[in-house]
C-alpha cells in the first residue's frame, strides 16, 4: 500500500514537472511565433527585470521601436524581479540562439554567472539602466545608461534651495544594493552635507514602488516624525508618498522630489503636488541598447559607458518633458 501511494506521487510529480516545462516551451515558441526565422535577420534578446513599472515600460517600447526601425527581431522576456527566472531569461535567448543580450539586472551583483554562460557561446552582453559592479562591468560590451549620482545631487540641491537650505528631510531608497539606489543617496548626502541647516530624520526602502512608497509615508506620518520634504529615489516612490500625504491633508507643507520625470509624475507637478524630478531618458536608453548592440554584434568599437545624460525638471519645464513623452 505505501508503495502504491509513494508510486502516486512521483508520477504525480514527473507529470508537474513534464507541465512546466511544456508551458515554458509554449511561450518560447509563442516569442518565436511572432518574428521572422531568417538567419540573416540580427536577433537580439531583451532579459527584463520586469514589465511592471511605468518608467520601464517606455523604455521597452523604445526598445521595440527601435529594433523596428533598425530591421532587426528583437525578444522580450520579464524576469519579475526574481534573479533566478533572470537565469531561465538568459539559457532561454542562448537556446534561440540570439545574437546579442541586452539585460536590465535584477541584481546587478550576480551578473558573473549570466556572462560565464554568454562568454561561452560567445555571445555579447549589453546592460542597460542598472549598473554592475566589477569585474562583471568590465566584461560587458557596454554599459548603457546615466549617471544616478549626479542625479541625486541635482535633485537635492534643488531640494535645499526651495527649502531655503533648512529643514528636516526624509529620503525614500529604492531596492537595496542596487547601484542607482546607492549613487542617489549617496548624492543626496553629499548636498546635505554642505548644509548645516538641512538634517536627515528618516531614511527606508520603499523598492522603486508606489504602493510601498504609500504604506512607508503612511508608516512616518503615523510616527509623529516632523518633516518638510521627501526626497525619493524615484518618481512611482514620490507618488506614492503624495497619495498618504493627501489623505490627511498634509500636502501642501511639504517639498515633494523624485528622479525620471515620467508623464503620471508631469500630470502631478503640473497639479502643483510634485515639486522637482529629474528625467531619465527612456527612450534614450532602450533605443540606444539596441543601437549598442547591434554595433557589437557587427565587431565595432563600443565605450565602456554608453551615457544618457540626465536632467533637472522643475514645474515651468513640465510642457517641455510633456513632448519628449509624446503626451
Amino acid at each position: 500500500m505505501l508503495w502504491i501511494i509513494s508510486h502516486k506521487v512521483e508520477e504525480m510529480k514527473r507529470i508537474a514537472s513534464l507541465l512546466s516545462l511544456f508551458l515554458v516551451f509554449g511561450a518560447t515558441v509563442g516569442l518565436w511565433a511572432s518574428g521572422s526565422r531568417d538567419k540573416d535577420i540580427l536577433h537580439i534578446g531583451v532579459a527584463a527585470a520586469n514589465f511592471d513599472d511605468e518608467w520601464m515600460s517606455y523604455m521597452h517600447e523604445s526598445m521595440r521601436n527601435e529594433a523596428r526601425k533598425q530591421g532587426v527581431k528583437l525578444t522580450m522576456l520579464d524576469a519579475k524581479n526574481d534573479s533566478s527566472i533572470q537565469q531561465v531569461q538568459i539559457d532561454t535567448l542562448i537556446a534561440q540562439e540570439v545574437n546579442a543580450i541586452i539585460i536590465v539586472p535584477v541584481d546587478p551583483y550576480a551578473l558573473g554567472p549570466l556572462l560565464n554562460a554568454t562568454d561561452g557561446v560567445r555571445i555579447p552582453m549589453i546592460a542597460v539602466n542598472r549598473v554592475p559592479e566589477e569585474p562583471e562591468f568590465s566584461r560587458l560590451a557596454t554599459y548603457v545608461g546615466s549617471d544616478s549620482l549626479y542625479a541625486g545631487t541635482i535633485q537635492m540641491e534643488r531640494v535645499a534651495e526651495l527649502l531655503g537650505w533648512k529643514g528636516d528631510v526624509i529620503i525614500m531608497w529604492g531596492r537595496m544594493g542596487h547601484k542607482s539606489q546607492i549613487l542617489r543617496t549617496e548624492g543626496n548626502h553629499n548636498v546635505v552635507h554642505q548644509y548645516p541647516g538641512i538634517n536627515i530624520v528618516r531614511e527606508a526602502t520603499g523598492n522603486w514602488q508606489r504602493e510601498r512608497g504609500f504604506q512607508l509615508m503612511q508608516n512616518w506620518i503615523q510616527s509623529g516624525v516632523s518633516f518638510d520634504a521627501v526626497v525619493a529615489n524615484n518618481d512611482e516612490m514620490a507618488i506614492g508618498a503624495i497619495m498618504a500625504l493627501e489623505q490627511v491633508d498634509m500636502l501642501d507643507d511639504v517639498i515633494i522630489a523624485g528622479i525620471d520625470a515620467t508623464p503620471s509624475a508631469l500630470e502631478l507637478m503640473e497639479r502643483g503636488k510634485l515639486d522637482v524630478s529629474v528625467f531619465q531618458d527612456a527612450h534614450g536608453q532602450g533605443a540606444g541598447s539596441i543601437q549598442a548592440a547591434i554595433k557589437a554584434v557587427n565587431g565595432e568599437e563600443l565605450p565602456k559607458i554608453w551615457d544618457i545624460p540626465y536632467e533637472l525638471v522643475v514645474p515651468e519645464d513640465v510642457d517641455k518633458y510633456k513632448k519628449l513623452w509624446g503626451i
